[in-house]
């Protein structure tokens, strides 16, 4: 990989989930410190959860997925119902266009910067603007989509290397899964009716083989789900 995608990517990523976690209210907001990170030159700092465990929970998340990024073509940040599990926004980010190569001179560093400043500002727009949610009433999970991507396999012989215990420990962190839709069943009685979802762009990058689109995804469905989870505009 570019060694500037590598070194920045990891920044991006950071901000990119502690945005999401701080403004969809899955932490309560002065869990969070807004006055200490600065990334990308942003006009305003990114709040960042202070909870350590937290952090090195996302630190090596972050690890794992540039360690496996040839394999991965979707990052999904999810944030579900805290009771039911089911998923009510998709925050993407899609690899399926990114080119893996090894040449440091294309994109520069201010090229690849600049890319992942503007994609950030998108995501802030845009999340500043959500319907608020409820205290309590969400948790969040990453999902990937990959491809060629083997895990949970047990070694058939014991190492001592660090490098090859932490990938094996990483390799189990995961679980494995079918695609699914997500979506409850049409319920009339209880005011559910053609569950839909709502995409919505937001800028991403694009830079020669630097191409990570960007985008969210709202569950869209009768007001007895989602009356429980988000606040009305008068709350």
């Amino acid at each position: 990989m570019n060694k500037w995608i590598a070194k920045w990517f990891k920044i991006y990523l950071k901000s990119y989930i502690n945005l999401i976690l701080y403004h969809r209210n899955v932490y309560p907001a002065n869990t969070f410190t807004s006055t200490t990170f600065q990334a990308f030159n942003l006009p305003q700092f990114v709040p960042i959860n202070r909870n350590p465990s937290l952090q090195s929970y996302i630190e090596e998340l972050i690890d794992d997925l540039l360690s496996k990024l040839s394999h991965i073509y979707r990052i999904n940040i999810c944030i579900n119902d805290a009771v039911t599990n089911l998923c009510l926004e998709k925050y993407v980010l899609d690899f399926s266009e990114f080119k893996h190569v090894e040449n440091d001179s294309m994109p520069a560093e201010g090229e690849v910067f600049d890319e992942f400043r503007s994609s950030l500002n998108s995501l802030i727009s845009k999340l500043e603007k959500l319907r608020q949610i409820k205290d309590g009433s969400v948790v969040f999970e990453i999902v990937i989509n990959a491809i060629e991507l083997e895990l949970g396999h047990s070694t058939t012989s014991f190492t001592t290397d660090k490098k090859e215990m932490m990938a094996f420990d990483r390799e189990n962190n995961w679980t494995k899964c079918q695609e699914d839709e997500n979506l409850p069943k049409e319920d009339y009685e209880a005011g559910n009716f053609q569950p839909k979802i709502k995409m919505t762009s937001l800028v991403g990058c694009d830079i020669g083989p630097f191409i990570v689109h960007n985008f969210y995804e709202t569950l869209i469905s009768g007001n007895a789900i989602l009356s429980s989870i988000y606040m009305d505009n008068d709350e």
